[in-house]
């Protein structure tokens, strides 16, 4: 198999709990071998015991850098989508309940091709972009979305070769297909030309 990502050869890595995942030899990120994928209607189920709720403490806590970086970049007169918002959109919902104009899209939850008719000032993907099968395809979609200046924040646990990845519980999720290193950070960086990458442990940042 070629990465999904930058279209690199890739090698096997190892096998867990029966999935084959691969490793790209250029940009390093590892994936599902296509055959492991999981089936929508798996996804879904898993997607459904979600406890993301506007109550759940821990789960305001996990996304307030994100809602840090809305509040101190953009203002409420910029448009903003949550892409890939989940059954309950608490990170939208939050932003709405300060008065900022950000659009809710979920491919399962709240699929809707109006989102597709416009170009948005930023993208939030929280915890998003592992889940993507094809995501040279997706991050096409996030560019197409956004406007020449606009910016993508992303929160996903990247990858590196400290990682014990026996050990590592965010593979454990099987629907995470798909884990990003430094390295495909910047390649998303140069191939879709963002001018700016951030990146802290609580999120990613990539600018116009």
């Amino acid at each position: 198999m070629d990465c999904p990502l930058c279209e690199n050869d890739a090698q096997f890595f190892a096998i867990y709990d029966k999935r084959e995942y691969l490793q790209c030899t250029y940009c390093d990120s590892l994936f599902l071998n296509s055959k492991d994928l999981p089936h929508p209607r798996a996804e879904k189920e898993r997607y459904d015991y979600h406890e993301n709720t506007i109550k759940n403490e821990g789960y305001l806590e996990f996304l307030q850098p994100l809602i840090n970086s809305v509040k101190a970049n953009f203002s409420r007169e910029d448009s903003g989508l949550d892409f890939g918002s989940g059954p309950t959109p608490v990170f939208s919902k939050l932003l709405k309940m300060e008065g900022f104009n950000i659009t809710t899209y979920d491919p399962i939850y709240k699929h809707s091709e109006s989102i597709f008719r416009k170009q948005y000032d930023y993208i939030v993907c929280c915890e998003v972009i592992e889940h993507f099968h094809q995501p040279k395809e997706e991050f096409n979609t996030l560019d197409d979305l956004l406007k020449p200046n606009g910016s993508l924040l992303c929160k996903t646990s990247l990858y590196d070769s400290s990682i014990d990845f026996e050990q590592w519980a965010y593979k454990n999720d099987f629907t995470h297909s798909f884990f990003y290193t430094f390295k495909a950070l910047e390649y998303i960086q140069q191939n879709w030309n963002f001018r700016k990458l951030d990146v802290t442990s609580e999120l990613i940042f990539f600018q116009k």
